[in-house]
């Protein structure tokens, strides 16, 4: 009689990593459908829409997982708000108010700052230095990611530049920084309570920051005739986009740290890249140079992880400024 052997799982750094891919990608898909919600609707209603919906989905998925104990704060409740508004209000708003200001190249190059501003948070928290390699992956994601979004046409980061937005989307990225690194605060929850819980803090508050501009005037709703063209896409920027990219990247991150973990978000503007390579966009010689350093960043970055049986350390967070 022949034993089945049951497929051995995978090593949990892959894992994770599997995880941030997948979560970056679709955010990296999510970009272009954005932009066709955003000519109908704000920003803030779009937010709305997608955590408005999500959050609700989060709770239902962690009462039936861990059952409705799950959903006692433990005496968190305002650093979860915090938390929440930072990943959920903070980083989107920020980075889309500020993209509507400025070009979709500058989002792009500013997200590649976050894994910068994660290691240098990380130093100043824990007062090491990180290693060299480390260092030479941060400057490969750069460049990279520069190159990637102008083609090598450098001159392109002086078209529509502005300091204003600019600074919008280093905050906006410090926001998102901020609340991957906030899990770390919580470290016998799971990844979805964590979603669940910071996901419903952030819709909260989302919905007074909607109630407050609408009572001022400052909404932009779709008409009814356009809600049949516009469901699809937010449908996938809901369920895929919201729930389960944002669950993957926190469970990803849980694994892998946040200073590590943090590197794959460059993988947003490739896949933006591949996606527009689908559609008959030629590849130019400066998009394939960026996409090789992000890649060869990515790949270097791993280089540098935990041995078998040693845990990923995730740094401390004290709460001090926004996502």
């Amino acid at each position: 009689m022949s034993s089945q052997k049951s497929a051995a799982p995978l090593p949990p750094a892959l894992a994770a990593s599997l995880c941030l891919a997948l979560a970056t990608i679709i955010w990296g898909a999510a970009f272009p459908v954005s932009k066709l919600v955003l000519a109908d609707m704000d920003a803030l209603s779009m937010t709305l829409v997608r955590y408005g919906f999500a959050a609700p989905i989060f709770v239902a998925l962690l009462v039936w997982r861990e059952g409705t104990g799950a959903l006692r704060t433990e005496g968190a409740t305002w650093r979860l708000l915090g938390l929440g508004t930072l990943g959920f209000a903070g980083f989107n708003l920020l980075m889309f108010y500020a993209v509507g200001m400025s070009r979709p190249e500058f989002g792009a190059i500013v997200m590649a700052l976050q894994p910068l501003i994660a290691v240098l948070i990380h130093a100043l928290r824990s007062g090491s230095r990180p290693a060299a390699r480390t260092w030479l992956a941060l400057a490969l994601a750069v460049v990279g990611v520069v190159l990637l979004t102008t083609d090598g046409q450098l001159s392109r980061l002086t078209e529509h530049a502005a300091v204003l937005p600019t600074l919008m989307m280093i905050a906006g990225g410090s926001c998102w920084v901020l609340y991957s690194m906030g899990a770390a605060a919580f470290p016998t929850w799971s990844p979805l309570r964590y979603t669940a819980l910071t996901g419903s803090a952030g819709g909260l508050a989302l919905l007074l920051m909607w109630l407050v501009l609408g009572a001022a005037g400052g909404l932009r709703l779709p008409a009814l005739s356009a809600l049949p063209a516009l469901t699809p896409a937010l449908l996938f920027l809901t369920l895929l986009a919201a729930v389960l990219a944002v669950l993957s990247w926190n469970a990803g991150m849980r694994k892998l740290g946040a200073q590590r973990g943090m590197l794959f978000i460059n993988l947003v503007p490739l896949t933006a890249l591949a996606i527009g390579v689908l559609r008959g966009h030629p590849l130019g010689y400066g998009e394939l140079t960026g996409a090789v350093l992000v890649l060869a960043s990515l790949a270097l970055n791993q280089l540098g992880a935990a041995k078998p049986g040693r845990p990923v350390a995730t740094p401390p967070v004290v709460l001090a400024t926004a996502k």
